[in-house]
């Protein structure tokens, strides 16, 4: 799955500096096609039959401001916080330091969802001039099965729209079966999703108890472009000893969350 990974940790590379600050893959992304999708997100852990966990939603994207100062920075997370409704007492984290400005929030909204907000300016250097990028990171984990996938995204678009910009949006449900299921049932049952979705795998990993396909199908209305192929599923499966549970991470266009 070299394609896939070459994207995540770019992707990943964003959040994880973002939101791993928070206490409590550039190449290979192509335009997101402008089709919706036919099937919902929900439908496949309804077609597998087992419980659903939680949502995760993920948006981030580069600024148009080159610099933004802290003022700069807490004044676009203050505006997300107020437009996804947080409620008061949310958390405000601010620091500067080693070329990066950044500022977090993180809170709960009257619906029960988690939103964690990052802004950040990095300084960067570009044929030896300094220079800064800047970044918004918008994550909401929604486990109150109230809303679904489509009613989160738009949200999360809507936002990204007030501040005239383009995000990448990556959309992750989880659920999970009860006690320990064997690698090659994971297979099956990853193959039998596939062929829910009339989709077919472009990539695969199997190894240490983990299964992880990523496939197209035209069922999906986004994709990305890796290795030269269009991907907008991927699924992943693992068994977890301590809650005696296998999970199952479905993701479109991919898992941008930790598997």
């Amino acid at each position: 799955m070299q394609g896939i990974v070459g994207c995540k940790k770019v992707l990943l590379a964003v959040m994880i500096m973002c939101l791993t600050l928070l206490p409590v893959g550039m190449q290979g992304w192509a335009i997101q096609e402008p089709f919706q999708e036919l099937i919902s997100i929900e439908q496949v852990l309804d077609f597998l039959g087992c419980n659903t966990e939680y949502l995760n939603v993920n948006g981030w994207c580069v600024l148009n401001e080159n610099y933004m100062s802290i003022i700069d920075l807490k004044s676009l997370a203050s505006k997300a916080a107020e437009f996804f409704g947080l409620e008061k007492g949310y958390d405000l984290f601010s620091s500067q330091g080693n070329g990066i400005r950044q500022v977090s929030i993180r809170g709960v909204n009257k619906g029960g969802q988690v939103i964690s907000i990052v802004c950040q300016s990095i300084q960067t250097l570009a044929d030896k001039n300094q220079g800064h990028e800047s970044y918004i990171v918008v994550d909401i984990v929604d486990s109150t099965q109230k809303v679904n996938s489509r009613a989160v995204k738009a949200l999360l678009k809507g936002f990204f729209d007030t501040i005239g910009v383009n995000p990448t949006i990556t959309v992750t449900l989880v659920g999970s079966f009860k006690g320990q299921i064997e690698p090659s049932n994971m297979q099956s049952i990853c193959s039998s999703m596939l062929g829910y979705l009339k989709a077919r795998a472009i990539e695969g990993l199997h190894e240490e108890g983990l299964v992880s396909i990523s496939g197209y199908s035209p069922a999906l209305g986004e994709g990305i472009v890796s290795g030269g192929r269009p991907v907008n599923l991927q699924v992943a499966m693992r068994y977890n000893s301590y809650k005696d549970r296998t999970y199952i991470w479905v993701g479109t266009p991919i898992i941008s969350i930790e598997y």
